[in-house]
């Protein structure tokens, strides 16, 4: 069930009041895809994970609070040509050094664009989810628990956005690893498949047939 209220707020930025949806609770009822967008009923919150605000078009998931330097980013004129809360919250999170958060905010503006049907804004914000995790491991930044797990999700993430060769090296390489988890194989040798077929669509966990009894799984938090 997910339960869901109101908060006005002093923006942090601009010091105008507004009022915000807050979220209470929620939970999932079913398995999260493969770029792990959780699944229902928690799915249908994700547009209220960021909010902006009226009045100054602060992004960010309280705009309440600021860190240190982000009035100034709000105020640039690169920040105000940022299309939608998300993207402008990826844009703050960039320009702070955060650049592993910045990809999943990305990625997230990505789940909304698909549901919208706006293919070219999906494909466009997961090229930026790639492009800021290439650059926060380039600063020692992790986005997943483990190598393994961000092979996988990359993986999908370059084939949902039709980056077929660049989504094949990233799965062959993923499959060379030690130690992979039953899960993340058995993810990744379907992702093959789809690559082969060209399929750009979604995913689920649920697809993945069942290990023999006695096989240890794990999932993708």
């Amino acid at each position: 069930m997910t339960t869901i209220g109101e908060k006005t707020t002093c923006c942090a930025v601009c010091g105008e009041m507004s009022t915000r949806v807050i979220l209470g609770s929620s939970n999932t009822i079913e398995p999260p895809d493969f770029d792990t967008r959780p699944g229902e009923m928690l799915r249908s919150t994700i547009g209220h994970w960021v909010v902006e605000c009226p009045h100054c078009g602060y992004a960010a998931p309280d705009i309440g609070e600021r860190p240190e330097g982000v009035a100034e980013i709000v105020r640039s004129e690169e920040y105000l040509q940022k299309q939608g809360p998300f993207l402008r919250h990826a844009f703050i999170l960039e320009q702070l050094g955060h650049f592993a958060e910045a990809g999943w905010t990305a990625l997230h503006a990505a789940w909304l664009a698909d549901d919208s049907g706006d293919e070219a804004s999906a494909r466009s914000a997961r090229a930026l989810a790639i492009d800021l995790w290439k650059r926060g491991k380039a600063a020692r930044q992790n986005f997943m628990n483990n190598p393994h797990e961000e092979f996988a999700l990359v993986t999908d993430v370059c084939r949902r956005m039709g980056a077929f060769d660049e989504a094949l090296q990233t799965c062959r390489a993923g499959l060379q690893g030690d130690g992979i988890p039953p899960l993340i194989e058995d993810l990744l040798r379907l992702e093959l498949t789809f690559i082969q077929n060209r399929d750009t669509s979604c995913h689920s966990l649920q697809e993945i047939p069942e290990r023999p009894a006695g096989a240890q799984r794990v999932t993708l938090q």
